[in-house]
């Protein structure tokens, strides 16, 4: 016995009609009569009788209706009780931003949020892509903005922002004079990127992959500024993302888009698969969608 079947058998006894209470209750004069039947199965009581003037409560049926009206009464109020609670714009909220993520969102992205919904406490964390994916499934938070592309298996996952790759090639590399750079112009050079531990990594390998060649990757690291100054350097060219170069601009380093707009930097909101999904969640969830 559950409290939608309590329900369902209170509005009989309002009505002391099968189809006016399914027509109340919006569900079929079919599908009623089946959740009453078994409830009397599970109970073992017959708790209706038919009349000439329609149907009535047997004393079964007469002692559970009195006895049930509270009790769904009650859990009404603890349902009403508890969606308060969900929609009030207060408590803990922990987000997770790759490196580099909030370079590319607006700068008063978390300093907004703070002030439209005071009450909440937002707390950030920053790691490299894979262990925000790490740190989302085993739940240590409640979200994270990551680097696409994301384990549709795994996570919900929502586009909020696209960026380009672009090349870092020190002016002393013939290269350093193309318009646009195709995969196929790289297969001779030597490349600075970002660490395995970032989707970024990967989405550049299979793109050389793509063009039939295995990059000769001299070094990686997890600090983009490093990418740049050692392209600065004409140690090798950097592969970084159009934004960063607003920030870190040598003269001597050429920042060159690629040809294939298909190579993109893909800003995710990311969250766990079939884990509840909090109002405050979903508050900031909206908020980033809307700036």
């Amino acid at each position: 016995m559950d409290i939608k079947q309590l329900k369902y058998f209170l509005q009989v006894c309002k009505h002391k009609s099968f189809s006016k209470a399914a027509k109340e209750i919006y569900i079929t004069q079919q599908g009623l009569s089946k959740a009453i039947s078994n409830l009397e199965e599970e109970l073992q009581y017959p708790l209706f009788y038919n009349t000439t003037k329609g149907i009535r409560t047997t004393k079964y049926g007469e002692y559970l209706q009195k006895q049930s009206e509270h009790i769904v009464q009650e859990f009404d109020l603890i349902l009403e009780g508890l969606n308060k609670m969900a929609n009030i714009n207060e408590g803990t909220l922990t987000v997770c931003f790759s490196f580099g993520v909030l370079n590319a969102l607006p700068p008063d992205i978390i300093s907004g949020f703070q002030e439209t919904y005071p009450n909440v406490e937002l707390i950030v964390k920053t790691y490299p892509d894979s262990i925000c994916e790490e740190v989302v499934m085993n739940e240590n938070v409640d979200l994270a903005l990551s680097i696409g592309p994301v384990n549709g298996k795994k996570f919900n996952s929502t586009t909020i922002k696209t960026q380009y790759p672009c090349m870092l090639i020190n002016e002393e590399n013939p290269l350093s004079k193309k318009a646009s750079i195709d995969f196929r112009d790289l297969k001779n050079e030597k490349f600075i990127i970002l660490n395995e531990k970032f989707h970024f990594h990967h989405n550049f390998l299979n793109k050389c992959k793509e063009s039939d060649f295995e990059p000769n990757i001299i070094l990686t690291t997890s600090e983009i500024i490093t990418i740049h100054k050692l392209s600065h350097l004409n140690q090798g060219i950097g592969v970084s993302v159009d934004f960063i170069v607003n920030d870190i601009n040598y003269s001597n380093v050429c920042s060159i888009p690629f040809t294939d707009r298909s190579f993109v930097w893909e800003i995710c909101l990311i969250t766990k698969k079939d884990r509840f999904v909090s109002h405050l969640v979903k508050l900031f969830t909206n908020y980033v969608m809307t700036h």
